[in-house]
């Protein structure tokens, strides 16, 4: 990015750049230096500017954890109570009475938090999501349907459940999660449903091991699986093709 001269240009720059990861960590309560950077479109060095600026004001708090067995400190950037106290919009919008907590936290859901996160960047900078919400955000659904990962609406108005797989799981998980998705389709919660993968290996034993369900309770009632009509809206892709999946919604 070429380097802005004009002193009221930076200060906007500035002021956008903190907005923006305001709004994303109101939602998300956390993120990584390296996702915040990829979510601002700048450096590190420069994301760490912003960071910076937002910690001096109390509204984000930088939390070291320690790794363990001699690794290096990870650092998570997480949103304070009076971040979130900033971060809505007034007119429109309730402050979300959570912030990050660091008793809460667990390595053990780090990295998969972290390729969500990336997900949703990506999925905003295509110009066709216009809203995200992350699981953890979505409303009680009913006994038997999993929350994904997310849901993304569409600028076509298309609600799309979005799952990101970084490993294979057991046929028994997916059997749970596919009836969970096929239910929540039933009932019109959402119309599609994308699995996400690091790598074509984990991707087509993903695929492979849902589209072989053979019967399923679908809405409570013992259902065998008809391929052309409850594959349809099934989709399996990488996460560097994710965007190429989500775009043809």
């Amino acid at each position: 990015m070429p380097i802005i001269k004009d002193p009221r240009e930076r200060a906007a720059r500035a002021s956008e750049k903190r907005h923006l990861l305001m709004r994303f960590l109101r939602e998300e309560l956390y993120t990584s230096p390296a996702v915040a950077a990829e979510l601002l479109g700048v450096e590190a060095r420069a994301a760490r500017a912003t960071v910076s600026a937002l910690e001096r004001d109390g509204l984000v708090k930088r939390h070291p954890i320690e790794l363990g067995d001699g690794l290096s400190r990870f650092w998570v950037i997480g949103i304070t109570p009076r971040g979130q106290s900033m971060a809505f919009d007034p007119a429109t919008e309730n402050v979300i009475d959570r912030s990050f907590e660091p008793a809460r936290f667990s390595l053990v859901t780090l990295k998969h938090t972290m390729a969500v996160q990336r997900a949703r960047i990506q999925a905003v900078n295509t110009g066709k999501v216009k809203q995200w919400v992350s699981g953890d955000r979505l409303a009680a659904v009913k006994k038997g349907i999993k929350k994904p990962d997310a849901v993304c609406l569409t600028t076509s108005g298309q609600r799309i459940a979005v799952e990101v797989e970084r490993s294979v799981k057991s046929p028994k998980a997916y059997r749970e999660v596919l009836s969970g998705h096929l239910t929540a389709m039933h009932q019109g919660k959402w119309g599609r449903v994308i699995w996400t993968c690091p790598d074509t290996t984990t991707r087509d034993r993903v695929q492979r091991l849902i589209l072989g369900i053979k019967r399923l309770q679908i809405a409570g009632i013992d259902t065998r699986i008809d391929p052309s009509v409850h594959h349809t809206n099934l989709a399996f892709t990488t996460y560097d093709m994710f965007t190429d999946c989500l775009c043809l919604a």
